[in-house]
C-alpha cells in the first residue's frame, strides 16, 4: 500500500479517536460526471492547516520561479464575546462557539450567501455524521466537529478515494484546517456557499445526493481544469502544515504528490519518462532514511522539509516537464528552487532526460 494510501490507512484507522481535538492557533505566513450540473466556483476560503501525524522534521526552501503564484494566508482568529467587562472579552469555548453558531443558523441569524433553511438542512446532515458516542453525551450543546473515523465515513458516503487528490476536493469545500477533523462551521458554511453559487437546473441540493454529484463533478474538473487543480494543490499544502510552521515535512509532501498525481487518473509522466517516479526516487536517494516500522513495513524518513515555494514550483515544473520532456525550458540562470536544479542535473546524469533527436530515455518505475 504505497505512498499516500499507506499514510491515510495508518492515519484514519490507527490513530485513536478524540472527542474534542484542540486547534492551536496558526500563524500567518506568505510564502464532469454530470453534463447538466453547473459547477459553482471553488471556494476562495483559505485557512492554515494542521496535520497531526508523527515523525515531523524541520527545514527550509528556496527561491521563486518567474511565473509562481504566492498567497498570503489568513490567520485563524478566535471569536470573542462583545461587552465591556474583561470576562466578556475572553474567547468562548469550542462547545460554546458551536452552540452560538448552531443557534444563529437555526434562528435565521447572519445569512450571507445561503438562506437559513439551507443551513438548517446542512446542520442536520452534519448531525448524521456525529458518532454514537458523541450523540449520547449528556450536555445539550451541539457537537462542534467530527474526528478521523467520522471523516472517513463521510468520504465513504461520498464515494471518495481518500488516498488521492479526491480527498482535497472534499476538504477544500468543507474548509478543513486539518486532515482528520471537519468542523460544523466549515461544513455548513462551505456547502452553503457552494449551494448559493449554483443555480438553475444545476443547483446543488442540500442533501447527500447533491453533495456526491458536486464532489464527483469537481473530481472530474480537476483533471481538465488547471486552475482548479491549482486550487486543490495549494490547499493540500495548507492542511499539511503543522501550526506555526512555514513548511511541511518531506514525507507528507511525497505522499501528497503521489496522491495528487495518482498514476491511473492524473499521472505526472510524459511519453518516455515517469517524472513522479524519478522525482520521488531522487528525493529518497538524497534525503531519505529507510526504516522498518512496527508492522514490519519499510518507511522512509526524510532529513528536510518542503517550503511553500518548492511546493508551488514543483507543480509548475511538473506541468512543463509533461509538455517538454527534454527539459529544454530549464536553465541554471532561471530562478527555479535549488532542489529542482539538482533534480534536472540528476536526471541528465542518470540518462532519464530523453535525447531531443531520438526520444530515447530511461523510464523510472
Amino acid at each position: 500500500m504505497p505512498g499516500l494510501r499507506r499514510f491515510f490507512h495508518s492515519y484514519f484507522h490507527k490513530q485513536p479517536e478524540s472527542k474534542s481535538p484542540s486547534h492551536p492557533e496558526a500563524s500567518t505566513e506568505t510564502d464532469s460526471s454530470d453534463a447538466t450540473l453547473v459547477l459553482p466556483p471553488p471556494s476562495s476560503h483559505r485557512s492554515p492547516g494542521l496535520l497531526p501525524i508523527r515523525d515531523r522534521m524541520r527545514g527550509s526552501g528556496k527561491a521563486q520561479a518567474p511565473d509562481a503564484n504566492t498567497q498570503t494566508m489568513p490567520k485563524a482568529g478566535k471569536k470573542r464575546a462583545t461587552g465591556g467587562s474583561a470576562a466578556a472579552q475572553k474567547p468562548y469555548t469550542k462547545a460554546q462557539e458551536a452552540a452560538r453558531y448552531y443557534n444563529d443558523t437555526q434562528n435565521h441569524g447572519a445569512n450571507r450567501k445561503a438562506d437559513a433553511g439551507t443551513k438548517a438542512q446542512l446542520n442536520k446532515l452534519f448531525d448524521e455524521l456525529i458518532s454514537e458516542e458523541d450523540k449520547a453525551r449528556d450536555d445539550l450543546e451541539p457537537v462542534a466537529e467530527i474526528g478521523a473515523e467520522q471523516c472517513m465515513a463521510y468520504l465513504e458516503r461520498l464515494n471518495v478515494n481518500p488516498a488521492s487528490y479526491e480527498l482535497f476536493v472534499v476538504l477544500e469545500i468543507v474548509r478543513a484546517e486539518s486532515i482528520g477533523i471537519i468542523t460544523r462551521a466549515g461544513f455548513v458554511d462551505g456547502w452553503a456557499d457552494v449551494i448559493a453559487a449554483s443555480g438553475g437546473s444545476g443547483r446543488v441540493t442540500p442533501d447527500w445526493a447533491g453533495q456526491r454529484q458536486l464532489v464527483h463533478a469537481r473530481i472530474a474538473q480537476a483533471l481538465t481544469d488547471p486552475n482548479y487543480f491549482k486550487t486543490i494543490y495549494d490547499f493540500a499544502f495548507q492542511v499539511g502544515r503543522e501550526p506555526g510552521q512555514k513548511a511541511i515535512t518531506m514525507a507528507v509532501a511525497v505522499g501528497f504528490w503521489e496522491g495528487l498525481y495518482v498514476p491511473d487518473k492524473n499521472p505526472w509522466r510524459s511519453a518516455h519518462v515517469d517524472w513522479l517516479g524519478a522525482w520521488t526516487r531522487f528525493l529518497k536517494e538524497k534525503f531519505g532514511v529507510v526504516k522498518v516500522n512496527s508492522d514490519g513495513e519499510e518507511e522512509v524518513e526524510y532529513k528536510r522539509t518542503v517550503s511553500k515555494d518548492l511546493w508551488t514550483q514543483t507543480r509548475l515544473f511538473a506541468a512543463k516537464s509533461m509538455q517538454d520532456e527534454t527539459l529544454s525550458f530549464w536553465s541554471e540562470e532561471q530562478a527555479w528552487p535549488g532542489l529542482i536544479d539538482e533534480f534536472v542535473i540528476w536526471c541528465k546524469e542518470k540518462g532519464i532526460v530523453p535525447n531531443a533527436n531520438n526520444g530515447e530515455s530511461m523510464v523510472v518505475e
